[in-house]
């Protein structure tokens, strides 16, 4: 199609150039002479070149679309697959990692940034040189050589000016990926539901339009500085030759037409040719920027995906299996942890044994390492050192999606899906979304059903109210259904239940009497529960202390209170501040 394209402008240049050497001969001979007859099938032709251009641009506009979707979807898919292939998260937390995405994902650059208008924009080329190609070389036929050389070369000086400051523009638009998430950022503190409350009651409207101004200027301002330069100046350098070599061939074409060695014909079509040889010295909208800038998404695409690929599992001839693990004990040995970018390490050789089938509660400060510690557990980052083994296996020698079988876990900052509560609830076993009944159980044990019969559509009700007959919830009541997630792996035979602050959002009897029924539930399964209140953990057949990256203390709660240890100034500062409440 492109080629088609490309050169029907040419024909009808042709076309043209044969009605304009024949209207003389037409004009002489009257309306019932052979000439008339031969201009009016040169006009007929010259008009169905016409329509055929007419026809052959919307097609050009909606193939180049598909394509571009297509291309971008098939980008997306390779995305999101990458995205999940490492082990753990921590490559969607590195800075590089971020700005790639950013180059790959973000809409506000517009369809120009995307490779599937990259590869669009480069069959758009195709009509262009060959129009320009295809020109010259009649050019050379019908006039001269050197002629068409010139005119050539003339356009092509004009496009290597545009190309090479585009390609240099492209190389340091790059850099403000950055720039780019901060101003992204900002946009959605200012559009987002989740931060509508505080932006109001704080009045901070202004000063976020204000940075958000700055930084989407501070995004692009050095991009247009540079593009003047860069883009702007080169074109101008290079239009003076072209200016000169079309000038010449024009004067030369002139005389020669005036010396009678060039027909009407053929100096309308050298006349009509130069333009269209002309047109390849010009910046294309529909090609440029894309060809230019388009293929950083996909270069950027490929760094993720190499990085990925690196943090990948590879899985072993024999895979452990670690069904119905943990059968004896899960071990941190000499575990060391430091998140990149950060000298200090969250854990400095932690050695820690979880029996199988009991509850350990996990105490400290903040920043001792707590969430770490089931973080590492998740295999959601890795040890920078030592290992962590399930009765005596290798984490990493295991595979990730077995080991998460095994897992069920709600974490401080668990999601709010704006789903039915049957898929809240269900998502902790893919299997059993569909369960009704299971689901049901699962969310009278947490004590949940009582609020959820109220609900608009009960166990169907989507749960935002930016939905039909949707609803939200309170904090606590989220708390639970998320609760309720764990179980529900557990339901799915899930070995092992990690509890990050689960309870956050509930009060002190609340949180209490869920915890006497939890530790009833879960009984003979290995929970970890991670609290800032000793109030719930006193329960657990064992508490640790974390501190400096290790155990600093551990036993049971009143064998730590008779140590007199931190374990015992914490729940004493504690206990003081509930009395006096």
């Amino acid at each position: 199609l492109q080629v088609l394209a490309g050169l029907v402008p040419v024909a009808f240049v042709i076309a043209t150039s044969a009605v304009v050497s024949r209207v003389p001969g037409a004009v002489g001979h009257g309306l019932h002479s052979a000439e008339w007859r031969a201009l009016r099938d040169a006009l007929l032709v010259t008009g169905g070149l016409f329509v055929l251009e007419q026809l052959v641009s919307p097609f050009q506009f909606t193939i180049a679309e598909a394509l571009a979707w297509r291309v971008d979807d098939a980008l997306r898919e390779r995305i999101l697959h990458a995205s999940f292939l490492p082990v753990g998260t921590s490559l969607l937390e590195e800075q590089q990692s971020l700005d790639d995405l950013t180059d790959v994902v973000d809409p506000t650059r517009g369809a120009g940034f995307t490779a599937g208008s990259a590869c669009a924009g480069l069959l758009a080329l195709i009509a262009r040189y060959v129009r320009w190609a295809t020109s010259a070389v009649l050019v050379g036929v019908v006039y001269a050589w050197w002629a068409a050389a010139a005119l050539a070369l003339a356009a092509l000086a004009v496009r290597v000016g545009i190309r090479s400051g585009l390609g240099r523009l492209a190389a340091y638009e790059r850099s403000f990926a950055p720039q780019r998430r901060r101003r992204n950022y900002l946009a959605r503190l200012l559009t987002h539901p989740s931060a509508a409350k505080e932006v109001r009651i704080f009045g901070l409207v202004p000063w976020l339009q204000a940075r958000f101004r700055t930084a989407a200027l501070d995004a692009v301002v050095p991009v247009w500085k540079v593009r003047r330069r860069t883009v702007v100046r080169p074109y101008v350098l290079s239009v003076p030759l072209s200016l000169v070599l079309s000038g010449l061939v024009t004067v030369a074409v002139a005389r020669a037409a005036a010396h009678g060695d060039l027909t009407l014909g053929r100096l309308a079509f050298v006349l009509q040719a130069m333009l269209l040889i002309g047109t390849l010295g010009q910046f294309f909208n529909e090609c440029d920027f894309q060809t230019e800038l388009g293929m950083s998404s996909y270069e950027a695409l490929r760094r993720f995906e190499t990085a990925a690929e690196q943090q990948a599992y590879a899985p072993a001839a024999t895979p452990a299996d670690v069904s119905g693990a943990p059968r004896d004990a899960i071990r941190f040995e000499d575990v060391r942890f430091a998140y990149p970018g950060s000298a200090r390490r969250v854990l400095d050789g932690l050695d820690l044994t979880i029996p199988a089938g009991r509850s350990l509660a996990v105490v400290g400060l903040n920043g001792a390492g707590k969430t770490t510690l089931v973080k590492l557990l998740a295999r959601l980052v890795e040890p920078d050192a030592g290992r962590i083994a399930v009765d005596g296996i290798d984490l990493r020698d295991v595979d990730p999606e077995a080991w998460r079988a095994r897992l069920g876990a709600i974490f401080q900052d668990f999601l709010h899906y704006e789903l039915s509560v049957l898929d809240n609830v269900g998502f902790g076993a893919p299997r059993l979304v569909g369960d009704r009944e299971r689901i049901g159980a699962v969310v009278e044990r947490v004590g949940a059903d009582e609020f959820v019969q109220t609900l608009p559509r009960r166990y169907e009700t989507t749960l935002a109210r930016s939905y039909e007959d949707g609803a939200d919830l309170s904090g606590g009541q989220w708390q639970r259904l998320a609760i309720a997630r764990a179980l529900m792996a557990v339901e799915d035979g899930a070995g092992v239940l990690v509890l990050d602050e689960p309870t956050a959002n509930l009060d002190v009897r609340a949180e209490a009497a869920f915890y006497e029924r939890f530790l009833d539930l879960t009984a003979g399964l290995t929970t970890i529960l991670i609290s800032h209140r000793f109030s719930t953990v006193r329960r657990a057949d064992r508490i640790v202390v974390l501190a400096d990256g290790r155990v600093a203390e551990e036993g049971t709660h009143d064998e730590l209170v008779a140590a007199g240890g931190r374990y015992a100034e914490m729940f004493r500062v504690q206990a003081e501040r509930f009395g006096a409440a």
